[in-house]
């Protein structure tokens, strides 16, 4: 049997970059398609976290209905949550940096500042005299804050009340602002809390989908 000799003429460097060059495309598609995938998983995650939270059900039935006077929680709520939970996924393509493939993506719902829900007409409350009550900025951002002074919320069947349970009257020196237990700022509110308590659910679907 004769002896064959091998020579490969190209450094180990340069076979690496052709192999890179040629699962490429593969990695891109695959990626692609694995977020995307996460990207319903996770608005259905959400979904059902906003859903839970304490604030949501005394929005739509609770304490915080009848101290802010909403009339209509349902149909607000409704449309604020079709915001809150379109997730956008961004993904950026796969490159190749020296000797692996690398590539990010990132995952976004609403604005940072609120922008974007706090403009549209449900999170506003128009007044029979024609006030309007930004009840869901107060909610996000207003924490603690004195709302109105020399006011309180009196709980209770009132035919003079929005809810039919509830009516603010004037008491001196009294102020009204959101409840303690709901609350929120610009980093810790509502969303922000609901979202924080999937934080795991949502990094395991995303470990999945790479681990798949």
């Amino acid at each position: 049997m004769s002896n064959i000799t091998i020579n490969i003429l190209e450094s180990t460097d340069i076979i690496t970059q052709k192999i890179l060059q040629a699962l490429l495309p593969q990695v891109n598609t695959y990626l692609k398609k694995a977020f995307n995938k996460c990207k319903i998983e996770i608005e259905k995650i959400i979904t059902t976290a906003i859903i839970a939270s304490p604030e949501y059900q005394s929005l739509l039935g609770g304490q915080l209905k009848y101290e802010l006077g909403l009339p209509d929680p349902q149909t607000r709520l409704s449309a604020i949550g079709k915001i809150l939970t379109n997730v956008t996924v961004t993904y950026n393509k796969a490159t190749i940096s020296k000797n692996s493939i690398k590539g990010s993506f990132s995952l976004s719902a609403i604005q940072s500042d609120y922008t974007d829900i706090l403009a549209i007409p449900e999170s506003i409350l128009t007044t029979e005299k024609g006030q309007k009550l930004e009840w869901l900025k107060w909610l996000l951002l207003f924490g603690d804050k004195t709302i109105i002074k020399d006011y309180t919320v009196v709980l209770g069947p009132n035919p003079r009340s929005r809810t039919g349970n509830a009516v603010m009257v004037q008491e001196t020196k009294s102020r009204w602002n959101i409840p303690p237990q709901f609350a929120g700022t610009l980093n810790n509110n509502w969303i922000t809390r609901s979202i924080d308590s999937v934080n795991d659910e949502i990094n395991s679907i995303l470990l999945n989908a790479l681990e798949e």
